[in-house]
């Protein structure tokens, strides 16, 4: 009991939120036994190991259908009209059956993780991503060019952030441009006359290099007169930055670039909210997505520190 309770406290000091554990043999179990532990803090103190098949049986046998995490509404309901009330009852249930009436391989392992047999891996973090996206909504119908560059140039400083975070260079860039008429179908469905892409001279990760390409697409895609509701950029044909390959016929972009770019983004990853950035981005940002139905960010943020009066 020494660890889930050294990770509670750790995690009770580092950001002054509660939480519980749940200790299993699979994720599936893991995540009924974090709800009892919820359900009632008092009894279990934040902690509740399910290693054995009593406890595993007892576990299973309090929680209703609806209550197990991978079952969404449909099938809960579907469940409860068969006579399945409890993830007991389901973690009876042959595979075949499971097969047929839950969407068959993932039905399956459900049924397993439910009998102790772990069938879903923890998922590794994707440490080098193949392809980058920045878009947003804007907070306002966007009919000015310039406001339009401005939201680009901004999303392509974010992306290339996350580029260089990786150390990789991007070979093509595209540029999304979604009209204020187009529903979320079409926005799905993006048009070639909606989005166009540009490829790079020489692999690159200088987000001016990335602006000065992206430009001119931007320009060919908007048309005056119409408005827009969101743009974004994509950075593709990603390459490691140590190999990138010259061009006889290109400038390589030199060291001082990338030093120049190391120095902004650490200023701006201990200051905060782009105290450095390119005056492409503009100052005003009038097109700025609204949040004003955000959380404070207690955790990440001095100036958002909750005030005691």
């Amino acid at each position: 009991m020494h660890i889930p309770k050294k990770i509670i406290a750790t995690v009770q000091q580092w950001t002054g939120m509660p939480v519980s554990v749940g200790i299993a043999p699979t994720k599936t179990l893991a995540k009924v036994a974090n709800r009892l532990a919820k359900k009632d803090k008092a009894a279990t103190e934040c902690i509740q190991m399910l290693l054995t098949p009593t406890s595993q049986q007892a576990a299973l046998q309090a929680t209703r259908v609806n209550e197990i995490w991978g079952i969404g509404s449909a099938n809960a309901n579907k469940l409860l009209n068969l006579g399945i009330t409890s993830a007991w009852d389901l973690r009876n249930m042959p595979e075949a059956w499971a097969a047929k009436e839950l969407g068959g391989v993932v039905g399956v392992r459900l049924i397993r993780e439910l009998q102790g047999t772990p069938a879903m891996g923890m998922k590794k973090e994707l440490l080098d991503k193949q392809m980058i996206t920045t878009t947003r909504m804007f907070g306002k119908p966007v009919g000015s060019l310039d406001e339009v560059r401005e939201a680009v140039s901004t999303y392509i400083s974010r992306a290339a952030e996350k580029l260089r975070r990786q150390h990789s260079a991007a070979s093509e860039i595209s540029v999304l441009l979604i009209p204020r008429e187009a529903d979320d179908y079409q926005q799905k469905q993006v048009s070639p006359r909606t989005t166009n892409r540009a490829r790079l001279p020489v692999a690159s990760c200088i987000t001016q290099d990335l602006i000065k390409a992206a430009m001119p697409i931007l320009d060919s895609l908007f048309e005056p007169g119409r408005q827009y509701k969101k743009a974004g950029v994509i950075l593709s044909g990603l390459v490691p930055e140590a190999s990138v390959q010259g061009n006889l016929f290109g400038q390589t972009p030199g060291n001082q670039s990338r030093q120049l770019m190391n120095a902004v983004d650490n200023i701006n990853f201990s200051m905060r909210d782009d105290v450095l950035k390119f005056g492409s981005s503009g100052l005003k940002k009038n097109w700025k997505m609204r949040q004003e139905l955000r959380s404070a960010r207690f955790t990440t943020r001095w100036q958002e520190l909750p005030r005691v009066r």
